[in-house]
Formats: structure tokens, sequence, C-alpha cells
């Protein structure tokens, strides 16, 4: 794997991560941290959710030879960056771009593909399972970076992961972060996500 500094030369450049960027690449690491053989467990298709500058997604397609990519970014510059970082990095053959609002991408042909969502500070817990269970295949599972004082229980209830078909599964700290595991069931969820689901959260 190469350096984090050397993944994410343009998100350093542009500004999106302060100080050393060695915690940045630790933490987005973590998130596969629930498996003590993650190359042999992480992969497949994976969609990242508010890909940004490129955390964790760029650190982990690069590590894991066995994904393939699509990051979800409504953000133009951020696209544009991405984009760059995903072509000098040669990565281009297995990360592909979607520059579309999440709750667009999540009813197109991405619907249903992918074994795995990460999500990192994309948005409130009931925004984030909304958005990211249509991404899921059947037992596709979902990969969340969380605060170290939160109370899981609290921020993910069972009532409002059972309306986008959503079972918690584990979590797991590293000293970089704190993260959670959630696996998408059989059911339909063809009222999900909402247009404007961010603004009325399911929970």
């Amino acid at each position: 794997m190469r350096p984090f500094d050397e993944l994410l030369r343009e998100g350093i450049l542009a500004g999106q991560f302060g100080g050393n960027i060695e915690p940045h690449g630790n933490h987005a690491m973590g998130f596969v941290a629930f498996s003590d053989q993650p190359e042999t467990d992480f992969t497949g298709h994976v969609v990242d959710i508010g890909s940004g500058a490129g955390l964790p997604a760029l650190i982990l397609a690069d590590a894991f030879p066995d994904t393939n990519w699509t990051l979800v970014e409504r953000r133009v510059g951020r696209t544009d960056l991405l984009r760059r970082a995903v072509k000098r990095l040669q990565l281009d053959d297995r990360v592909e771009i979607c520059s579309d609002d999440v709750t667009v991408a999540a009813r197109s042909s991405l619907r249903g593909s992918a074994k795995w969502v990460t999500a990192r500070s994309f948005g409130s817990p009931g925004d984030t399972a909304e958005c990211a269970a249509p991404f899921l295949e059947d037992g596709g599972e979902l990969l969340t970076s969380e605060p170290f004082d939160g109370d899981l229980e609290h921020r993910w209830p069972g009532d409002g992961l059972d309306r986008v078909d959503l079972a918690f599964v584990a979590e797991w700290e590293t000293a970089s972060g704190r993260y959670a595991r959630f696996i998408r069931g059989d059911n339909e969820i063809d009222d999900f996500p909402r247009k404007g689901s961010r603004k009325r959260p399911i929970f």
C-alpha cells in the first residue's frame, strides 16, 4: 500500500485535511478492522457516500485490489479533485466517480449493486441509513465512522433501522476511531430514499 500522503496529495493541497495526514489514513483503515483478514473479507463492489476529498475510499481502494468502487459526491469541486486523484493513482480501472446527489444515485443502476457502503461524516444516522440502504444488495453491509462517546443504541434505534431494512451487527474501536456495522435484509424499501430526506431524517 502506498503512503497516505501520496494517496491523498490532492486533498492536502486543496486544504481538505488539516495537520498530519497519517491519522486520517489510519482512521480510513479502521473501517475494515472488524476483520482479522480484511483482504479476504472486504471484497466486491463498494459505494462510498459523500466522498468529499476521498476518505476513506481512496485509502481502502488502494489497499484492497479485490474491491471496485463508486464514489458518490454531488459537489463539483470535490468530484474534480477525486477524478484527478483516481487518475494519478491509476485506480481508474476500479474506481468510478458519480457526481450526483446520493438520493438520485440510489435510484439509478447503482441501486442494490453494493456489497458494502462506507460512510464517513456523511450526515445524521437517520440520513445515513436511509441513503445507504438502497445501494446495498441483500446481505450487503454498511460501515460507518462513529463518535467515541456516542450511545449507538440511541444514535441508531432499532425501529428506525427497521424502516430501511437494516440491522445493527457490531461496533469496534481502533486508536484512530470508532466504527459500526449494519446488515441489509431482503425486504423491499421502494419508498427510500425520499427526495429531500436530509431535511426530514427517519430518526
